[in-house]
């Protein structure tokens, strides 16, 4: 079992303890809440499960390893910033899909643009909400602002990757 399972089951507990010593309907609300919450969620993983497994042999490993794996560099980067922004999709397919890219050779700082990508550019958020509700003009200054975060993202991975990577007692 990971660190992050037990993380959140450690502070799933622990809500559940802070609400039952609360003594008032809270505890019951709760779980009336996480069961609506389960039948709206466990539907849409498992057709995200079942799409992410047809991305997975729609699109070679080969192809991916060689686009978005370690050897890329920051080739992988720019097309895993470009492949965020495509994906019409919410968190349930877009983790998958970078699960399936994880899974065929991606290296993490590509994972890592991937998803910063998607969340600060998912294409169908820009179309649906944000030009309707809040205009292009926003849309503009937003992407002035933000728009090299994917790519500084994936860079910082990078560097990060060299520094984690280098053998103890090197360096200056």
């Amino acid at each position: 079992m990971s660190v992050g399972i037990v993380v959140l089951y450690g502070m799933a507990g622990v809500l559940m303890a802070l609400a039952l010593a609360r003594r008032d309907d809270t505890f019951r609300q709760g779980l009336r809440r996480a069961l609506e919450q389960f039948l709206i969620l466990a539907p849409r993983m498992f057709c995200a499960l079942i799409a992410a497994g047809f991305i997975a042999k729609l699109i070679p490993s080969e192809f991916i390893a060689r686009y978005l794996g370690s050897d890329a560099g920051m080739t992988a980067v720019v097309i895993a910033s470009a492949t965020g922004i495509a994906v019409p999709a919410g968190p349930a397919i877009a983790f998958s899909i970078a699960a399936v890219f994880a899974q065929a050779g991606a290296s993490t700082p590509a994972l890592i643009a991937f998803v910063t990508s998607w969340s600060i550019f998912a294409a169908h958020r820009i179309f649906i909400y944000e030009i309707p509700l809040l205009g292009l003009s926003f849309l503009r200054m937003r992407l002035a602002a933000v728009g090299a975060m994917p790519l500084l993202a994936g860079l910082f991975g990078i560097a990060l990757g060299w520094f984690f990577t280098l053998p103890l007692g090197t360096g200056p």
